[in-house]
C-alpha cells in the first residue's frame, strides 16, 4: 500500500465530487458532508487533535482504523437515532471504500469490520382524524403572539401540506408556475420530487382559492411574483426554510392542543395524508404515484400502519361475490 500524508478534507472533497457527478439532490448532498464531519469530529476528540477549520482536516487515512472508528461510531450512538447512524455509516463505507480499491490508501474498508444498529420496520406516524381537523383550523388563526403574522402564509401552507402530501423539500422548492389550471379539470401542481423524478397531483378545489388569497396578499407586502418565482417565501421575500417551516407548524399544533409527532412536524402530515388516501379507497399504485414513492414497499407502510385499511382491502376482494353466488344453490338443494 502506498502511504501519502494527505488530510482527509482533501481527500473527502475529491470522494464527494466524484460522489455529486451523479447529480443526488441537495440535501443528499448536505447529509453526506455532514456524516463525513459528524464521524471526524468525534475521531479528533478521541486522538486528541486540535482542528483548524473543520475535524477532517486534523486527519489521515492512517487514522481511520477498526478501532478508532469503534469508538467515533460508539460516540455517536449516544446522540443520534439508528436511522442517522445506519445513515453516517454508508456514508463512511463508501468513503473508506474509496480510499481502499480506488487510492490505494486504506489495507481494506474498515467499516465492513464494525456492526451498525439493526433496521427495524419503517412505519409512518399520521395523525387523527380529529387531530388533523384541531390542526388545520388552528392554521387558519393567526398568533396572537406572532409579531409580524401572516395568516394568508399560514392558511396556504396548511392547505398545501394536507391536499397534495407534498414533501417538506418539494414545498419550500415550488415555484408559482408550478401551479397549472385549466377551465375543464381540477387545478394541478407540478412537483419536482426526489432523484429528479417529477410528478403531478391534483389541486382540490377547496385549497387553490386559499393560495390564490395568499398570492394577492404577497403582492401587497412584495412584489408580484413572476412564474418562476419561489411560491412560498417570508416576509421579508427570502426563501422558506425547512426549519422556519417546522417552527410555523409547530405552532399550529401548539395552539391546536394536538402533542406534537417526533421528527419533522410538516412531514407528519404528508404521512396522514396518505393514510387517508389509503382509508378512503385509494389503491397503492394510485398513492404510491401521488406520493412520488420509486417503491412500491415504500407506500406498503401506510397500509401496514391501519388495520381498517387491510381490512377494506382484504374485504374489496371480488371473489366474496362469487363464492357467495357459487353457494346459493346448494343451501337451495
Amino acid at each position: 500500500m502506498c502511504v501519502m500524508h494527505t488530510a482527509l478534507d482533501v481527500l473527502a472533497w475529491r470522494w464527494l465530487r466524484v460522489k455529486n457527478t451523479a447529480r443526488p439532490s441537495p440535501n443528499t448532498q448536505r447529509a453526506r458532508s455532514d456524516d463525513l464531519e459528524g464521524i471526524a469530529a468525534r475521531l479528533t476528540q478521541h486522538l486528541g487533535r486540535d482542528s483548524t477549520v473543520t475535524a477532517l482536516s486534523a486527519l489521515e487515512p492512517t487514522d481511520l482504523t477498526v478501532d478508532h472508528l469503534r469508538e467515533a461510531f460508539a460516540d455517536y450512538a449516544d446522540s443520534h437515532s439508528p436511522a442517522s447512524i445506519r445513515r453516517a455509516m454508508s456514508t463512511w463505507r463508501g468513503f473508506c471504500k474509496w480510499l481502499w480499491s480506488d487510492q490505494n490508501l486504506l489495507p481494506e474498508n474498515p467499516i465492513d469490520r464494525l456492526e451498525g444498529p439493526r433496521a427495524t420496520p419503517w412505519r409512518p406516524k399520521p395523525l387523527s382524524e380529529d387531530d388533523l381537523a384541531r390542526v388545520i383550523i388552528a392554521a387558519h388563526v393567526p398568533s396572537p403572539t406572532a409579531r409580524n403574522p401572516w395568516p394568508e402564509l399560514e392558511r396556504a401552507l396548511c392547505a398545501c401540506l394536507v391536499t397534495t402530501g407534498v414533501r417538506v423539500s418539494e414545498l419550500i422548492t415550488l415555484r408559482v408556475g408550478d401551479i397549472h389550471r385549466s377551465p375543464t379539470e381540477h387545478a394541478r401542481l407540478h412537483v419536482s420530487g426526489k432523484g429528479s423524478r417529477g410528478r403531478t397531483v391534483v389541486m382540490p378545489p377547496e385549497a387553490l382559492p386559499i393560495l390564490d388569497s395568499y398570492l394577492e396578499s404577497r403582492a401587497v407586502h412584495l412584489k408580484a411574483p413572476r412564474a418562476q418565482d419561489l411560491l412560498f417565501v417570508r416576509r421579508d421575500g427570502t426563501p422558506l426554510t425547512r426549519r422556519a417551516l417546522d417552527h410555523v407548524v409547530l405552532g399550529w399544533f401548539r395552539r391546536a392542543g394536538v402533542n406534537p409527532p417526533r421528527g419533522a412536524l410538516a412531514h407528519s402530515l404528508r404521512h396522514t395524508y396518505a393514510t387517508l388516501l389509503v382509508d378512503n379507497g385509494g389503491t397503492l399504485p394510485e398513492v404510491q404515484r401521488l406520493l412520488g414513492h420509486a417503491h412500491l414497499a415504500t407506500t406498503q407502510a401506510y397500509l401496514d400502519v391501519t388495520a381498517h385499511g387491510v381490512e377494506a382491502t382484504a374485504l374489496a376482494n371480488p371473489a366474496r361475490s362469487l363464492l357467495q353466488a357459487s353457494d346459493r344453490p346448494s343451501r337451495r338443494n
